[in-house]
């Protein structure tokens, strides 16, 4: 007849590996998601770009000054509402790895707490797997933060870049 103790452990274990099997299903997740993302920021750039290329070369084939300022305050209308776009985009980018993130870190410690309630020989054989996991969370959760970084860090330039383009259509 199995003891009080060895219950316990046996749902300990069970549990462990659920949340194991839960970590490494939302990591991939994420994973997968965050390439989704980078395809989005490519697409996203890629017709911003374009626009500012045609703008330029809109500003130095007229030389009509009202119709290039009108053209301006279009310019710098569609520039606002794109950047207002993409920070309300980003701020739900960051709430959303903010909790995933949380979810995360509180399933690791979970974890780890069911492991050191374990005895020796149970902890042994999960212990790899969790291991792995935890590296696993970490590196997914630093290159998350490297890509938020790196969208605060590049789309501020976009603006001083538009900013410029159209100094140079009404220089022309």
């Amino acid at each position: 007849m199995e003891t009080m103790q060895e219950v316990r452990a046996v749902m300990d274990v069970a549990s462990a590996r659920n949340l194991m099997g839960e970590l490494h299903v939302l990591l991939n997740q994420w994973k997968d998601t965050g390439e989704i993302n980078k395809a989005q920021v490519k697409k996203d750039k890629a017709p911003m770009e374009s626009h500012m290329t045609t703008m330029h070369e809109q500003g130095e084939a007229e030389n009509h000054r009202p119709q290039q300022d009108t053209e301006m305050k279009n310019h710098f209308l569609e520039s606002m509402t794109h950047i207002e776009n993409y920070w309300e985009d980003l701020s739900e980018r960051v709430e959303i790895g903010r909790k995933k993130t949380h979810r995360v870190i509180s399933m690791l410690r979970s974890i780890e707490e069911l492991l050191k309630k374990l005895p020796g020989s149970h902890q042994a054989k999960l212990q790899a797997r969790y291991s792995g996991l935890r590296s696993e969370a970490e590196t997914v959760m630093e290159y998350m933060m490297d890509r938020m970084k790196f969208q605060c860090d590049k789309k501020p330039s976009f603006f001083n870049e538009r900013a410029t383009s159209s100094q140079q259509c009404s220089s022309s």
